[in-house]
């Protein structure tokens, strides 16, 4: 007996072995670490220098000292905070129904969160715009249809898409899923009993979710309003389309205008892209403040999804809701770039007899732009999801089995560029590699870098998931019986994370295929892409070809989340959530 016992190492051995190894693995590792550090801070630095010269400062002083930018900004701050007050109810309301009540569509409210993914923001608002453009919006054309035999005779409208009311209103739409996940992540981890308790206590459900409920997730409801204006200060494709005819730039748009007018003015959308980031740091500092005080508002630890609110004949009215949300976000936007795609011009008034899928033939094979870019968006989305995924999901899978100490380096990492806007990373990008040694501008080794740098939260989020779901147990096992790093690393822990890895690969994939703040700034006429020629076809008013385009990276969407989610056979909404 004591012979056997000898052969397992005491836990102060393993814990030395877990904790302290120094080997190829861990080489490696924090090799990577400082590699994915180095392509995040180095722009940064370079471009925060060219800032420090007396032009450079003139320019700084008149640009912040105009009128237009002080317009912008007061532009900035109404349309985020509106949308982040009408994102935090429409997302509260969704996760209070999904989590606490018998109201939430079984199996499928989770998805929710997922609606904007499969439907880029652009293609969204472009389907929006499609429906309710004032002049040849579908919507509009069959609601003057419909009031013409009243004896109601409209010219335009009756709605508009093009004003201040509906840019919040579109950014309010694709900013709740932050604040769903989050409310129902906190939701669903709140013990029940006092909710219970006060039922019992003859408290009906509202004065239970206003006494109780609420406060009881305060800390959470802070985060979510943090994360969720961070969010819409960096959310580019929907002001780009409404905010030019609804004549109001937020601060986004106008850091690219900047860089895409003539002549360009770098250093300003530098001076205002450090501002953002600014803005930003203080932000998450504070949320990271709520979030070390959310631990003292869990009640009980993880709660019991239960429905604790029979809706009753409310019920149909919450389904509703829940199903007003996706129609919104996916369904609405793109039956109506389905009907634009397959007309041979936009107009309200369909023939019928008209349609057909010229549009796709010529937006795939004819218009070489348009099929350039389409390609370039698949093969660097693909690359740079497979890059990112592979390198960071070894990382992170290696360092939370076998090196903790390891770990936080490779969190910061990973975490880092969540903390810095697309629109930061952008104009960063296009001043450190412009020029020099490292002139990478218009290359696709640029984008695939830019792109691999915003993937790195995603990576990192989805291959801790992935990780946290496995344990140590296995690994300890494999180590006691004499297995070393290498082989329990290929043979055990990987093959068991990857599931989740390949989650975490469609994630970025569809994040990176559909990107359009970075790669409105970052790419040129020989490296297209789906993002900017979207927005370029918009502005020549090529309507049907964007919808066709817009429609074809949607069914790619939608594809690439159903493959993985049959081979994986888990939840995206997990690795995102």
């Amino acid at each position: 007996m004591s012979g056997s016992l000898s052969l397992r190492p005491s836990n102060a051995q393993f814990e030395r072995r877990l904790f302290w190894p120094v080997n190829g693995f861990s080489l490696f590792s924090l090799a990577l670490c400082c590699i994915f550090l180095l392509l995040t801070i180095y722009p940064l630095l370079v471009s925060t220098t060219k800032l420090f010269d007396a032009n450079s400062w003139r320019e700084i002083s008149e640009g912040l000292s105009s009128a237009s930018l002080r317009t912008v900004l007061l532009n900035t701050l109404i349309i985020v905070g509106s949308a982040t007050i009408i994102a935090l109810i429409t997302g509260g309301l969704l996760a209070w129904i999904d989590e606490r009540t018998d109201g939430g569509l079984p199996g499928f409210g989770r998805l929710m969160a997922l609606a904007p993914l499969l439907v880029p923001p652009i293609a969204g608002v472009m389907g929006w715009a499609v429906l309710l453009d004032p002049n040849a919006g579908l919507l509009n054309g069959f609601l003057r249809w419909a009031l013409a035999p009243l004896g109601v005779t409209i010219a335009r409208g009756p709605l508009n898409i093009f004003t201040p009311t509906a840019l919040g209103l579109m950014t309010a739409l694709y900013l709740v899923p932050y604040a769903y996940l989050i409310l129902a992540a906190a939701l669903r981890q709140l013990d029940p009993a006092l909710e219970e308790a006060a039922r019992i206590n003859q408290a009906g459900p509202f004065k239970t979710l206003i006494k109780i409920t609420l406060p009881s997730i305060g800390p959470a409801i802070g985060s979510a309003s943090i994360v969720t204006i961070i969010s819409g200060l960096g959310l580019f494709s929907v002001p780009f389309i409404i905010g030019a005819s609804a004549r109001m730039d937020v601060i986004s748009v106008y850091i690219f205008r900047l860089l895409d007018s003539y002549p360009p003015r770098p250093v300003l959308a530098l001076t205002l892209a450090a501002l953002l980031f600014l803005i930003v740091q203080i932000l998450l500092w504070t949320q990271r403040r709520l979030t070390n005080a959310r631990r003292y508002a869990a009640i009980g630890g993880r709660g019991q999804r239960i429905a604790l609110v029979r809706l009753g004949t409310m019920r149909p009215l919450a389904h509703s809701f829940s199903l007003i949300y996706i129609f919104a976000t996916a369904a609405l936007p793109l039956s109506a770039l389905l009907l634009v795609s397959l007309q041979p011009y936009w107009t309200p008034a369909i023939q019928w007899s008209n349609l057909s899928f010229e549009n796709y033939r010529v937006a795939l094979f004819q218009t070489g732009a348009t099929s350039r870019a389409l390609l370039n968006s698949l093969t660097m989305a693909a690359a740079s999801a497979t890059l990112t995924m592979a390198s960071v999901g070894a990382l992170m899978v290696y360092t939370q089995t076998f090196n903790r100490r390891l770990e936080r380096y490779a969190d910061l990492a990973t975490s880092l560029p969540a903390t810095i806007p697309h629109t930061v990373i952008g104009v960063c990008f296009i001043l450190t590699f412009s020029g020099g040694l490292l002139n990478l501008y218009g290359t696709q080794t640029l984008l695939l870098l830019a792109y691999m740098v915003m993937a790195l939260p995603f990576a990192g989020r989805a291959a801790a998931s992935a990780t946290s779901t496995i344990g140590k147990d296995l690994a300890e096992a494999s180590r006691t019986f004499g297995a070393g790093e290498g082989r329990t690393f290929w043979r055990i822990m990987l093959p068991l994370a990857l599931p989740g890895l390949a989650a975490g690969w469609a994630i970025i994939f569809i994040h990176t295929a559909g990107e359009v703040t970075a790669s409105a700034l970052l790419a040129s006429s020989k490296t297209p892409v789906i993002g900017r020629v979207l927005m370029d076809l918009w502005n020549y008013g090529s309507f049907p070809q964007v919808a066709a385009l817009a429609l074809i990276m949607a069914v790619i969407n939608a594809c690439v989340i159903g493959i993985v989610l049959r081979l994986s056979n888990r939840s995206l909404g997990s690795m995102i959530g």
